[in-house]
């Protein structure tokens, strides 16, 4: 006994089964005890053979020995497990809980699934009676004691049976691995039909999803999620080369594009980021966000308004950047109808100070971030950004050293005014939803697809040397009705359209139009890149006479003229209707250019 002690030891010693945590034990636990048992038993029937040819050691020792450690050391921690975990009440439904579990139902027979189920366990946080999947192959199969019930369009069926006094199904967790945007929409639509709101996990590699109260907490489905197209992912490994170790500037840093764009460019590396905004707070915001994050010493951040001249000037001038990307505008179109100096100061005069600036210093590509409500406008937004277009197309045309590259946005969902954060308010205060016209339709994309939309303009500018003056715009599918986005939003919130929540419908607001284009007639699409952008031709303008009306209205501003200022802007802007527009052209047949 005393040998076999000292074998033990060593055994034990060498593969330390006892740092394992018997709360979390495993199977990789449980060979390392194996192994340590193996070990012990082997030195002992070795060393006894040497010493008395084991004489005295019958043939079945050595194997019940194994067994009775191996069972007893496995069997000990697996109980404790067990009963820390729960594990030997009855499964399903029949469990007891407690009143702060979730009751919730998995779509989907996956890791995932399991993975849930296991977490579950060990945090408390939720009660699982029943699985889905859509795989034959599941059906009557368990998994950690949870029964598969049947596929999502039994839906009904199974929370019928599932459903009793003090056990109510609330939420459906989508378990489903890499579910397309389609399958959410069918798993959305049949889950809020059945009263059931809808869950995804986060994933578990993105550290920003990761929580201290629990790391599987599902996250609701983001309206994102629900694009009826794929999002566009362009490799920016070229664009990463062309950032890294050089001086980039950003104005209108403190937006939600300019701002996302700044995180971007901040983890590609270049040499310095100078971040720029008119908004001391926003500013001041993401400087904090990105010294802890990213770029530290590298980052510089000034407030500046693009319309004041020698500042716009002495800053170009002092930091030398090499790429400059101009996200500074006022873009609330029923807004700006009532302040239009306004836009035509921070729109137009202020993108031609930071254009000219741009120049004088020899900055080497400057990219232009518009909108597709320039494309026959109807606001005064949509005109002077169409005016800050013609000058950069303008001067990209006549410059020998700066290219001008200008991007063309639909509407980002998500961004800071947009319709998204107005229908989760009204959402959220029990409605209605408000939507100017049952009709109107537009084009959306995500905020990571717009700003890699800009990154890859600044790439394709620097690489390609003809193509002057040309507009980049992404390709962004069909067009999406306000009113189906509105209904999506609120069965993302699990309730029932035009049953717990109402939608209205207002009418168009000044400067609105019903649909919105990609392209003007004589902006012939030319061009289009593997990574899913459109390239078109550009709309010319005399560099002199464009010239001279800014300078004139120029003048006009600084004396508040805004009628002036107006009719001066209609010389840029000829096709400016500043009546609603009302097109009768389907937005497919639109797209058909593209």
């Amino acid at each position: 006994m005393l040998g076999f002690a000292i074998a033990a030891f060593a055994a034990f010693m060498i593969f330390k089964p006892y740092r394992g945590s018997w709360r979390y034990v495993s199977i990789p636990d449980l060979i390392t005890i194996a192994k340590a048992a193996l070990l012990a038993v082997v030195i002992f029937t070795v060393g006894s053979f040497l010493l008395t040819r084991g004489e005295h050691l019958p043939r079945s020792v050595p194997i019940l020995t194994f067994i009775y450690i191996v069972a007893l050391f496995c069997s000990s921690r697996l109980i404790y497990r067990l009963l820390v975990e729960g594990s030997f009440q009855l499964p399903g439904i029949l469990s007891p809980r407690s009143a702060s579990q979730r009751i919730v139902i998995l779509c989907g027979y996956t890791d995932k699934a399991e993975n849930f189920l296991r977490a579950a366990k060990l945090g408390g946080n939720f009660a699982v009676p029943g699985i889905l999947d859509d795989t034959e192959r599941a059906f009557g199969r368990t998994m950690r004691g949870v029964p598969v019930l049947g596929k999502l369009d039994n839906l009904p069926d199974v929370l019928a049976r599932i459903n009793r006094p003090g056990v109510e199904v609330r939420e459906l967790v989508v378990t489903e691995e890499n579910p397309s945007r389609q399958r959410l929409s069918q798993i959305l639509e049949i889950a809020n039909d059945n009263g059931l709101k809808v869950s995804l996990l986060p994933d578990v590699m993105a550290v920003s999803e990761v929580t201290s109260n629990f790391l599987l907490d599902p996250k609701p489905i983001e309206i994102e999620d629900l694009l009826e197209r794929p999002e566009v992912k362009a490799d920016l490994e070229q664009v990463a080369e062309l950032i890294r170790d050089r001086v980039v500037m950003v104005t209108g840093a403190g937006g939600s594009i300019g701002s996302e764009l700044s995180r971007q460019i901040a983890a590609i590396g270049p040499s310095m980021l100078a971040v720029t905004d008119s908004s001391e707070f926003m500013l001041y915001t993401l400087e904090s966000e990105l010294k802890h994050k990213c770029v530290g010493e590298k980052l510089v951040a000034r407030i500046l308004d693009v319309r004041d001249q020698p500042r716009v000037i002495q800053l170009i001038r002092d930091l030398k950047p090499d790429v400059i990307f101009h996200a500074a505008a006022l873009k609330h179109v029923p807004m700006m109808e009532e302040n239009p100096l306004e836009a035509i100061k921070t729109n137009v005069l202020g993108t031609r100070n930071v254009a000219d600036a741009a120049l004088a210093q020899g900055v080497e590509t400057f990219v232009m971030i518009s909108t597709d409500k320039v494309v026959n406008p109807t606001s005064i937004m949509g005109a002077t950004k169409r005016a800050a277009e013609a000058y950069c197309q303008a001067l990209d045309i006549q410059s020998t050293t700066t290219r001008f590259r200008t991007v063309r946005f639909g509407n980002v969902l998500g961004s800071n005014g947009s319709v998204v954060p107005r229908f989760r308010e009204q959402i959220a205060a029990g409605g209605p939803v408000t939507v100017t016209h049952p009709e109107i339709v537009r084009f959306f994309m995500t905020i990571p697809e717009a700003v890699r939309l800009v990154l890859h303009a600044s790439a394709h500018a620097m690489v390609t040397g003809n193509g002057r003056g040309k507009i980049m715009v992404l390709d962004m599918g069909n067009p999406v009705r306000i009113a189906d986005l509105a209904e999506r939003m609120i069965r993302l919130a699990g309730f029932r359209p035009r049953v717990d929540i109402d939608i209205v419908y207002t009418g168009l607001r000044p400067g609105e139009k019903l649909y919105e284009e990609l392209f003007d007639a004589s902006e012939l699409p030319d061009e289009r890149t593997e990574e899913g952008y459109v390239i078109a031709s550009p709309r010319v303008i005399d560099r002199e006479l464009l010239d001279r009306t800014l300078t004139e209205i120029s003048v006009c501003s600084e004396h508040e003229d805004a009628t002036g200022a107006l009719e001066l802007l209609w010389h840029i802007v000829p096709e400016y209707n500043d009546g609603p527009r009302q097109q009768t052209t389907a937005p497919s047949e639109n797209l058909a250019q593209v």
